[in-house]
C-alpha cells in the first residue's frame, strides 16, 4: 500500500514538473559540447564504460561525464559503485533527493542521456529533475521527456551510441 501511494505522489510531482518543463523556453548558452549526464539503469546490463566512445568522440574530458547508475534495492550496490549510484531509497514520497542524487541533479550538463526502457516513475523523476539543455533517450519512454528519441533496442548499445553521437554532432560544433 505505501508503495503504491509513494508511486502516485511521485507521479503526480513528476506530471508537474513536465508541464513546467514544457513551458520554459530553453536557451543554448554555447554551441559546444562540455558536459555529458547518464542515468542508466542497471537491470539493462549495460557496462557504463560504453559511454566514454560519447565523450571521446567529442573530446570531453572524463570528469565532465558522469554516468549515474539506479538500482532496485540498495542492497545491489557495491563499494565500487556507491558514489554513482542510486536507488528508490534516495527519493521521498515527496520528490526529496538526496546524497548522490542531489548532486547529480544540481550539477548542469549540456546533454543528459535517459538510458531505460521501462517506464519507472524513479528513474523518470530524476530525468524531468536533471538540470540539463537537452535530453535524450529511448522511444520506449515518456516522449514530453526527452528532446532527441532514438528509436532502438536497449540492448543494442552499440547502435545507439552510434546514433547518438550522429544527433549530437547536429547539435554541438566541438567534433574530432
Amino acid at each position: 500500500m505505501t508503495n503504491w501511494l509513494r508511486r502516485v505522489l511521485l507521479s503526480r510531482i513528476y506530471r508537474k514538473i513536465i508541464k513546467q518543463n514544457s513551458l520554459a523556453d530553453l536557451k543554448w548558452s554555447s554551441k559546444k559540447l562540455n558536459k555529458i549526464s547518464v542515468i542508466l539503469d542497471h537491470r539493462l546490463g549495460i557496462d557504463k564504460e560504453h559511454f566514454k566512445k560519447i565523450g571521446n568522440h567529442f573530446n570531453i574530458p572524463r570528469k565532465n561525464l558522469r554516468v549515474l547508475t539506479f538500482f532496485q534495492s540498495p542492497d545491489q550496490i557495491n563499494e565500487a559503485n556507491h558514489d554513482n549510484s542510486c536507488s528508490a531509497k534516495n527519493i521521498s514520497s515527496f520528490g526529496l533527493l538526496n546524497g548522490v542524487l542531489l548532486d547529480f541533479c544540481n550539477e548542469n550538463s549540456d546533454v543528459l542521456i535517459n538510458f531505460y526502457s521501462r517506464d519507472d516513475i524513479n528513474l523518470k523523476y530524476l530525468s524531468a529533475k536533471s538540470n540539463k539543455n537537452l535530453s535524450v533517450g529511448l522511444n520506449s519512454v515518456d516522449h514530453a521527456l526527452n528532446d532527441l528519441i532514438i528509436e532502438v533496442d536497449a540492448q543494442n548499445i552499440d547502435i545507439f551510441i552510434t546514433e547518438c553521437i550522429k544527433y549530437l554532432e547536429i547539435f554541438f560544433t566541438n567534433k574530432k
